[in-house]
């Protein structure tokens, strides 16, 4: 009984990776806005009812790939944490490996960060919360070593380095992409947040 649950399960997890992979490659040919669910259905190879079972609707593919994304930085995050760097570093380069993949894609980018601003502080929203978490969990480290001002809460710096890290996304997206590169310009603002929160 327990094969034939997971071979339904790796069925599941096979349409709905085929669904999602055919998405996204339309979004990349096509553009967000042109694609339909139909488009979708016929290059996954699924029924329209098929696509439905597995999101909602077609924004709900961008959050899939913000939460695939998430987890694979979650699964690396004890080792992050375990490493003995200077908190700042760390957060850096766990910022940079979020934010990679948006100077990867510009245009699809635009339309994975407004999906993702619309849900990025709901605390209805695990995902997220887990993230803000792991950042605050940094950020205490930095705290207990006297890398970081231990009068602020962490919540809080963690809240206004969110803030740095999305506007300087959210700018770049709406941008042509040659104003300004956004790991370089990600790196400078956030050191100045850093330099203020520097114990």
């Amino acid at each position: 009984m327990a094969d034939v649950l997971s071979r339904r399960e790796r069925k599941k997890d096979e349409t709905r990776h085929r669904i999602f992979h055919a998405a996204i490659d339309l979004f990349r040919k096509k553009g967000f806005e042109q694609t339909t669910v139909d488009d979708i259905t016929e290059q996954a190879d699924v029924a329209k009812g098929t696509f439905f079972n597995y999101f909602r609707r077609k924004e709900a593919v961008l959050a899939y790939l913000t939460e695939s994304r998430l987890l694979a930085i979650e699964e690396s995050a004890e080792a992050l944490l375990a490493e003995d760097r200077p908190a700042p570093e760390k957060l850096f380069d766990l910022l940079a490996s979020i934010a990679s993949p948006y100077a990867e894609d510009h245009d699809l980018s635009r339309y994975v960060l407004t999906e993702l601003m619309s849900r990025v502080y709901l605390p209805s929203e695990e995902e997220m919360m887990r993230w803000h978490e792991l950042v605050a969990n940094i950020i205490r480290r930095g705290q207990e070593r006297g890398e970081i001002r231990p009068e602020i809460a962490a919540e809080r710096i963690e809240r206004v380095i969110g803030c740095v890290f999305h506007g300087t996304v959210f700018q770049w997206v709406h941008c042509h992409p040659n104003v300004f590169p956004l790991l370089p310009e990600l790196r400078e603002r956030l050191t100045l947040v850093m330099e203020g929160i520097a114990s």
